[in-house]
């Protein structure tokens, strides 16, 4: 069993990109030893691939959304008589 297995992933986006960023500062560090370096390359693999799965999911969420938000939009008409600004009560001068 890899010792990185028991570490529990970040339950957020916002999570797993802090993890990287300290990920990539642990890997440009001069001091970090070969088996170090690969279980981090591990871990930050699996963030970016579970990070990758959360923006699929969001961008499905909001194409769904937009999606019933154009069904309820009401077909536009033809050319509807809008009120002058003098008509609504507004003036631009």
């Amino acid at each position: 069993m890899k010792p990185q297995a028991a570490k529990k992933e970040p339950v957020s986006f916002e999570e797993a990109m802090k993890r990287l960023e300290n990920i990539v500062g642990e890997l440009d560090s001069p001091e970090t030893e070969l088996e170090k370096t690969i279980s981090l390359v591990e871990e930050g693999l699996s963030l970016i691939r579970s990070s990758r799965d959360m923006l699929k999911n969001a961008e499905e969420r909001i194409r769904i959304l937009e999606e019933s938000e154009d069904d309820k939009t009401p077909a536009p008409q033809d050319s509807p008589k809008t009120a002058s600004p003098q008509e609504d009560g507004f003036s631009l001068l």
